[in-house]
């Protein structure tokens, strides 16, 4: 049974927290800062939005439209770290969403980390033990230590929810440094959403929708979960490519009207 996005809700943070001292933390990041010989100023943490993982989840779980039962899974992903690292958000996700899913983060990997998540639930999909997956994507951007790419993003997050039934259904997932390559030909009725990241000109000839700039992880499933009942009704397949900035490396995921929808 293909994964297949079953509702969808997604957050954009437009405010900031008030900045606590905190020693714990401060100490945290000082030790693992330290042996990379990168300074820690906690200036830069208290200009910061001061929005962790945990708010910004919980931010896209209350969007949701509809109530959401308890998933076979709960994945987290991420492209940088959180700012207060000092709580496992997925097990705390879980908690929310009714306890007892398998649950964990995928991390280390930038803006592939959503894509290398559903690897994973599709996996155990096709092995019969997840049904319905719950996937967050969170971006935020208070560090205490510099980080070039953050001052053009704002804190977000994406809420997904992969069933056996809903809009869009997981068809294909393919990885490497030509985005153009991995698109190849994509067939007509085809839209390809783009992330920030990429050239527009190298897609001039697709239909494209491309995400605007201020998201990176979340990028193109912030557009997704806006869409997504849109993009089923009006696309014969949906294309979701992003490249990362910090290593040139691009993730295509592709997705086409579920089979129950055109039933």
């Amino acid at each position: 049974m293909p994964l297949t996005v079953q509702a969808a809700a997604a957050f954009v943070a437009d405010y900031r927290n008030p900045y606590e001292h905190d020693d714990e933390l401060i100490t945290w990041q000082r030790d693992l800062l330290s042996p990379f010989g990168v300074p820690f100023d906690e200036t830069l943490l208290a200009q910061g939005p001061n929005i962790g993982f945990s708010e910004l989840a919980e931010q896209a779980l209350r969007a949701m439209p509809a109530a959401v039962g308890r998933p076979d899974m709960v994945i987290v992903t991420y492209g940088m770290p959180d700012w207060y690292p000092f709580k496992t958000i997925s097990a705390y996700l879980d908690y929310l969403l009714g306890g007892g899913s398998t649950n964990f983060g995928v991390s280390d990997q930038g803006l592939r980390a959503p894509f290398t998540a559903l690897r994973i639930g599709e996996a155990y999909a096709r092995s019969g033990r997840c049904e319905t997956l719950a996937l967050f994507v969170v971006d935020q951007t208070t560090f205490g230590y510099e980080v070039p790419l953050v001052q053009d993003l704002q804190d977000s997050g994406v809420f997904l929810l992969f069933g056996p039934a809903g809009s869009l259904e997981l068809s294909e997932l393919r990885s490497g440094t030509d985005v153009v390559e991995l698109l190849g030909d994509p067939g007509d009725d085809t839209l390809v959403v783009a992330g920030p990241w990429i050239d527009a000109d190298k897609l001039d000839r697709f239909t494209v929708h491309q995400v605007p700039a201020g998201s990176y992880c979340t990028s193109v499933w912030l557009a997704l979960a806006e869409h997504h009942q849109e993009w089923a009704d009006r696309y014969q397949s949906v294309v979701l490519c992003d490249t990362d900035p910090r290593t040139g490396r691009s993730e295509i995921a592709v997705l086409r009207p579920s089979r129950e929808a055109n039933e």
